[in-house]
């Protein structure tokens, strides 16, 4: 049995898998398995399964990986879930390697403690694995709403898990993996610390920014105002926050309705703050406080043209 039929078996792949270069299969020589080097070369990067793992390259993700872990000796991402969370091929030694994980959502990272094959042939197709890595049925929920995923893309939530969001088909969002690691790296900042238990700011939601992919191919980066949180707010979030190699072409703010369960609708970020001056309670440093807003008030700051 080869190191990856049981891989294969469980995630066929898809038709449209991206085959290596020459150059990466040189660059990679003696770094990774030579079972992986023959993988990419008779199927290639991309989805299987339909997404719900992928094949990388570990060029598109090394500079995420470090930044997220630091520089890490013989450590390449090499697989990744339709949701982010990046494994990665550990080279111990000539003799030894194993496969670590490092989970973009609940900010955590951990050994498997076994062998990259025994990964591949062991691991991975176990139904357990998928139930605690793959997120199946939401999976298959935010492909049927969202459709499917190209190869730089996955499914991430909004709000952040760590920030509010809960696992649920609501809160599934799909853009470009590398922008929305990146961002979840940038938002593990907290600039709460300083506040005391019964103060205002510390029971206030910090909003936080979430990407998309507009129809022209740049970026729109969000931010969430919800209907009667108390919200902190950025007051120049294009100083805070950067995206490396990307421009982002518009800053915004959505309004969400609770008690209607729907976006009403964006303003762009500098005039929707402009229309939000009334409902300020405080500014601290670089950021506002604004009070929850009614319904009312949030349908009428937006057709306040």
């Amino acid at each position: 049995m080869k190191v990856f039929d049981p891989f294969v078996s469980k995630y066929p792949p898809d038709n449209n898998l991206r085959k290596p270069t020459a150059e990466t299969l040189e660059q990679f020589q003696g770094k990774v398995p030579a079972e992986l080097l023959n993988f990419w070369q008779e199927y290639g990067f991309g989805n299987y399964g339909e997404g719900l793992l992928k094949i990388i390259d570990p060029t598109d993700y090394i500079d995420m990986l470090t930044l997220w872990l630091g520089e890490q000796e013989g450590c390449l991402p090499i697989l990744m879930t339709g949701f982010g969370t990046l494994f990665i091929y550990r080279k111990l030694s000539d003799t030894a390697d194993d496969m670590c994980l490092l989970d973009i959502h609940n900010r955590r990272s951990g050994s498997f403690s076994t062998s990259f094959s025994d990964f591949f042939e062991r691991i991975i197709p176990a139904e357990n694995f998928a139930a605690q890595f793959l997120r199946v049925g939401l999976f298959q929920e935010a492909f049927a709403k969202h459709g499917g995923l190209s190869e730089n893309e996955i499914f991430f939530f909004a709000p952040a898990l760590a920030f509010g969001g809960t696992e649920s088909i609501q809160y599934i969002e799909k853009g470009n993996a590398v922008v929305h690691q990146h961002l979840l790296f940038e938002m593990g900042v907290d600039h709460s610390d300083d506040t005391e238990a019964d103060d205002m700011w510390s029971q206030a939601y910090e909003a936080n920014p979430h990407v998309f992919e507009l129809d022209n191919g740049g970026l729109m980066v969000s931010f969430t105002l919800s209907e009667t949180v108390d919200t902190i707010l950025p007051l120049a979030p294009e100083t805070m926050y950067e995206i490396e190699g990307e421009t982002i072409s518009l800053w915004a703010l959505t309004f969400v309705s609770l008690t209607k369960d729907e976006n009403l609708g964006f303003l762009e970020y500098r005039k929707a703050l402009k229309q939000l001056q009334p409902y300020i309670v405080e500014a601290r440093g670089d950021h506002i406080l604004v009070r929850g807003l009614s319904l009312a008030e949030m349908e009428h700051i937006l057709t306040e043209q």
